[in-house]
């Protein structure tokens, strides 16, 4: 059994081991380059709001510690992102879900009268932006962009696991879909991405971590 997940998996990837001690054979593989876009001054707000490790990493590498706003909170929208702003040597004054709408309400309720600032991607789907607009004053800050790879060639794998809407078309445009492979999206935006490229039967992890999406792999196998 062969399984592809759109993203670089470090040698303690809890997907990689745990696929792996169960006899699968896993390609971790991010289908993206990413160029850091250099950053104006950062403007002052109340909130630094991360989506991504990807936008904390392009963000502290430009940014020095005494140019960021005075006070300024720190937000993440999942655990992931979180771990790489603590990383980074940073206090993480909010966590959300990992998933744009229950994040959104979740940091509205915490942050409502403040402002934000989103370090993103240049083609970011700006999923958080549009659901606090009108409620919190948002400033945007472009620090990278993803870029899709032209040439790649991967084997057929039995699931194709995309951690990402641009992941998921940059896969099938190179690719059709196989017979009896199976979908899994990481969360409910890229589940959208892929429904809007017509693919049948998608799954979606319970969670957007590497724990959730290999455990469905293993109950869904069980289960058939």
């Amino acid at each position: 059994m062969r399984v592809f997940i759109s993203r670089d998996l470090a040698p303690d990837s809890i997907f990689r081991q745990r696929l792996e001690t169960a006899g699968y054979d896993v390609i971790g593989a991010s289908l993206l380059q990413f160029v850091a876009v250099d950053c104006p001054k950062i403007p002052t707000t109340d909130w630094i709001f991360f989506y991504s490790k990807t936008a904390v990493q392009f963000f502290f590498e430009q940014v020095q510690h005494q140019q960021l706003p005075v006070h300024a909170k720190l937000a993440a929208l999942g655990a992931g992102t979180a771990k790489a702003i603590a990383s980074a040597g940073y206090q993480v004054h909010f966590i959300g879900t990992g998933e744009p709408e229950t994040s959104a309400q979740l940091f509205i309720n915490q942050a409502i009268g403040s402002s934000v600032l989103f370090p993103r991607a240049k083609h970011s789907r700006r999923s958080v932006h549009k659901l606090l607009a009108g409620r919190i004053a948002v400033e945007d800050l472009i620090i990278y962009d993803n870029v899709a790879h032209q040439d790649f060639t991967l084997p057929l794998c039995d699931w194709l696991v995309f951690t990402s809407p641009l992941n998921a078309e940059t896969y099938f445009q190179r690719y059709t879909l196989q017979a009896k492979q199976k979908i899994m999206a990481i969360g409910a935006t890229t589940a959208g991405a892929l429904r809007k490229l017509n693919l049948p039967n998608i799954h979606v992890a319970l969670a957007p971590s590497e724990a959730a999406m290999c455990d469905l792999i293993l109950e869904t196998v069980s289960d058939s």
